[in-house]
């Protein structure tokens, strides 16, 4: 165990060397990894026995790094991300440059801002997105803390940062804003109630 100090250190130089870490989010704990590291991203789905064909979400520190990953962004995303960044909504938009094993093959890419400090740290510290899945094996509960996960996967992780428990096990929305009208994909912590209130708002004469 590292001493406290040294965790963020710790975990942005796993990132860098492309090693997988455990790290709180402000939802539930989640495995990452360099999402420019193709090993990398590939070992998210292997340890996790995630579906291929499932891609992987991005964590951003800054809504400027979003400009990295992804392209054609339409108004109504940064009016999303002035209500909902940081926090719990994952918004799906048209990918940039991206590897075709973390967007599963596809064009897109679910992009957000976690409201949790330790973990904005890291990513200012690393640089840039992480590619950060939920801690557990696939079909099983999400993670809320380090001891909830899996003595399987955690024997896998290069690192586990103990941040203490999270707010979960509700995970974020996710939000596809790459198609019209926009649907969500996975219901989680901001409603669809709410998001649809923000849309008809949004598109008020």
């Amino acid at each position: 165990m590292y001493p406290q100090g040294k965790i963020k250190k710790a975990a942005v130089e796993t990132l860098k060397s492309g090693g997988i870490i455990a790290i709180p989010t402000d939802t539930v704990y989640g495995i990452g990894a360099d999402p420019f590291n193709p090993d990398a991203v590939q070992k998210l789905y292997t340890f996790k026995g995630r579906p291929d064909g499932k891609p992987i979400p991005l964590v951003l520190s800054s809504v400027d790094d979003v400009h990295r990953v992804a392209q054609n962004l339409p108004d109504y995303f940064f009016h999303l991300t002035d209500r909902f960044w940081p926090g719990g909504l994952t918004i799906v938009v048209q990918a940039k440059n991206l590897l075709p094993v973390l967007t599963a093959g596809g064009d897109t890419v679910g992009v957000r801002i976690p409201d949790n400090p330790l973990l904005l740290q890291v990513l200012q510290a690393f640089g840039g997105p992480a590619a950060i899945t939920s801690a557990n094996l696939s079909g099983e509960p999400p993670a809320i803390s380090p001891e909830e996960i899996s003595e399987e996967l955690a024997s896998r992780i290069d690192l586990i940062v103990d941040g203490g428990k999270t707010p979960g096990p509700i995970p974020s929305t996710v939000y596809d804003i790459s198609v019209s009208p926009p649907v969500i994909r996975r219901h989680g912590v901001v409603s669809e109630e709410t998001l649809i209130k923000e849309f008809a708002c949004y598109n008020k004469p």
